[in-house]
């Protein structure tokens, strides 16, 4: 006998056997049991979840030898044929194969007038139907509309926003969830113990595989088949975790602990561990940013259906985090993430994310500033009112700052004797989008365009995000009364020397006091390193 592949072998031959889909099992079979039985039906949700087993349940309970029954037998000749897919009353298509309106004409429309064959309805089952062209979709729409009696529709989709509303309306729509890890995991050691590997499995390594799946079933069921064919005789986390290539948890809460107590040498060594073990480092972002939002999750409350071993360790870690910290991780997280796919140099990019994370952590303990004072627009100079000198850690807490004149003095020079405070209202802002401009200055100043040169190209890439961009330009915008004011970021070798403006010790022939407040980039960076 030919070989079964798990996910073949163990599809659910009955509705109880269906997993973690109960609201539609529950809707179906009091449909079928009490004879309210619509003409077409859209099943919509991720891969996996069992769209297309249910569609054959259905079709099998309706043609059940035993009479339409809400639990098909499954043993006989009707439900045994629908199973292996030869049954001629039930037409599956594959609407990413057949995608014209004249597969759709020739396959549905023109037979669909036929009695069927064999059993008591006829069932199209048409899987991905969001991938049918509008031609295709409009033939199909009054069919689908008035069919005959005694056929029934199940159209399957993973992107129900990409098929026409007319086409939605006319079906009874169902939501598949994904399934719960827990409800996986029970399923896969089911198969693991029908299939002779009892007490050949660790637990964890079986948890490990739910969790990877992501709620689908079938890929969890293939990830189990290839770590049986590659295990030596017992299924263990090691094996499992070379064989996906994800990051193991100990590492995930290496990293973390490191960002909560702002270790940066720390955090260094362990993307080198990574890089000497052969880690990727794209997995190893985007599986940061998943432990951080279980983190969240955990601390806001939100149930976890996790080992009891995971479990202890989230709940160790989250302990170290307040909500607010914890939501402002998950995003950084996202954008490292994000960023990484872009990266011509992922080691770079993995440091600078990890980074502005132990940055932002902290940031967050500083105090909040009680007030920011913003200056005038240049074209309406006030008089200037006096306050004390003061570091540029403490400018943030001052509760008046000096709004000067413009005086001699052009728009650039104006922008760039107060740089240093706009900065540090940015650094309260986003502490991440502040952290791209400490190696960048104004350079020149034209038609409310502010050019910002760069010395490095990494941070002027991610200023010309649009969303870092909105932010720089936002924050300018309120700090100096200029609300038409927009910049342009350009790299040092882009330009050869400032063309508006003269540097503000020309003018003045000696360094104002104020200039004191300018941030030491690498004195910034230095203290990072400090343990």
């Amino acid at each position: 006998m030919a070989y079964e592949t798990l996910y073949r072998k163990y599809r659910p031959r009955k509705f109880a056997d269906v997993v973690g889909q109960k609201h539609v099992v529950k809707a179906l079979q009091n449909a079928i049991a009490s004879r309210r039985i619509a003409h077409a039906y859209l099943f919509c949700g991720q891969r996996g979840t069992g769209k297309t087993t249910m569609a054959r349940l259905l079709a099998m309970a309706l043609n059940c030898e035993k009479g339409i029954s809400p639990e098909p037998c499954g043993v006989c000749f009707a439900c045994q044929s629908i199973v292996k897919g030869a049954a001629m009353d039930v037409v599956e298509i594959d609407a990413a194969s057949y995608t014209g309106v004249d597969a759709v004409r020739d396959v549905i429309i023109e037979r669909i007038s036929f009695l069927p064959a064999a059993f008591r309805y006829k069932v199209y089952i048409i899987d991905e139907v969001h991938m049918l062209s509008t031609a295709a979709f409009n033939a199909l729409l009054k069919t689908l509309e008035e069919p005959p009696p005694q056929v029934i529709f199940v159209l399957a989709t993973t992107d129900p926003h990409k098929i026409p509303a007319t086409i939605r309306s006319r079906c009874l729509r169902f939501d598949f969830h994904p399934i719960s890890a827990k409800e996986i995991a029970d399923r896969l050691i089911l198969v693991l113990d029908s299939e002779g590997w009892k007490e050949r499995y660790d637990p964890t390594a079986v948890a490990l595989i739910a969790r990877t799946a992501r709620g689908a079933l079938r890929d969890a069921l293939t990830i189990l088949e290839q770590a049986m064919n590659f295990a030596d005789g017992k299924i263990t986390v090691e094996l499992v975790r070379s064989l996906l290539g994800v990051t193991e948890e100990e590492f995930l809460s290496k990293v973390v602990s490191a960002l909560r107590e702002s270790d940066v040498p720390k955090l260094w060594h362990l993307v080198m561990e990574a890089i000497e073990t052969g880690r990727d480092l794209h997995q190893i972002a985007h599986d940061l940013a998943i432990y951080l939002r279980e983190l969240l999750n955990f601390k806001i409350g939100l149930p976890a259906e996790e080992t009891e071993e995971h479990l202890e360790l989230l709940r160790e870690q989250v302990s170290l985090f307040s909500e607010d910290e914890l939501m402002r991780l998950v995003r950084s997280a996202w954008e490292l993430e994000r960023d990484m796919r872009s990266a011509t140099d992922p080691q770079l990019a993995l440091e600078i994310g990890l980074l502005n994370m132990a940055m932002l952590l902290r940031t967050g303990k500083e105090e909040p500033s009680e007030r920011v004072e913003t200056f005038p627009e240049i074209a309406a100079p006030k008089p200037t009112r006096q306050i004390a000198e003061a570091p540029i850690h403490e400018v943030a807490k001052t509760q008046e700052f000096e709004v000067p004149t413009q005086g001699d003095l052009s728009g650039v020079d104006h922008i760039r004797r107060h740089w240093s405070i706009f900065l540090e209202r940015l650094k309260q802002t986003s502490p991440v989008t502040y952290s791209f401009l400490l190696n960048a200055e104004p350079t020149d100043f034209q038609d409310n365009q502010l050019v910002l040169t760069f010395q490095h190209p990494f941070s002027w890439e991610r200023v010309n995000d649009r969303n870092y961009k909105e932010t720089i330009e936002q924050c300018l915008r309120e700090v100096f009364n200029m609300p038409e004011l927009k910049i342009k970021p350009v790299l040092s070798s882009q330009i050869s020397r400032p063309t508006v403006g003269t540097p503000v010790e020309a003018v003045s022939g000696k360094t104002d006091d104020s200039q004191q407040t300018i941030i030491d980039t690498e004195e910034f960076i230095k203290s990072l390193f400090e343990t």
